[in-house]
């Protein structure tokens, strides 16, 4: 399952959930859904970018200090 999938399905749940009305959990969901379309779209401004999907194993882990 790759990364755009989940980020889609999780927009949906959590656009289900901030349409339940003015409950902290409705509120939460907006936020969360929030944060999601903003990773979506930095994800497609890579793609664009770069001609190719954002690799996250590509990413050198930090070295310990």
């Amino acid at each position: 399952m790759g990364v755009a999938l989940i980020l889609e399905i999780l927009q949906a749940a959590l656009g289900g959930l901030s349409a339940l009305g003015k409950s902290k959990v409705s509120v939460d969901a907006g936020i969360a859904e929030g944060f999601v379309l903003i990773i979506q779209k930095a994800q497609a401004a890579y793609e664009t970018a770069t001609g190719q999907p954002l690799d996250l194993t590509k990413i050198p882990l930090e070295a310990k200090v």
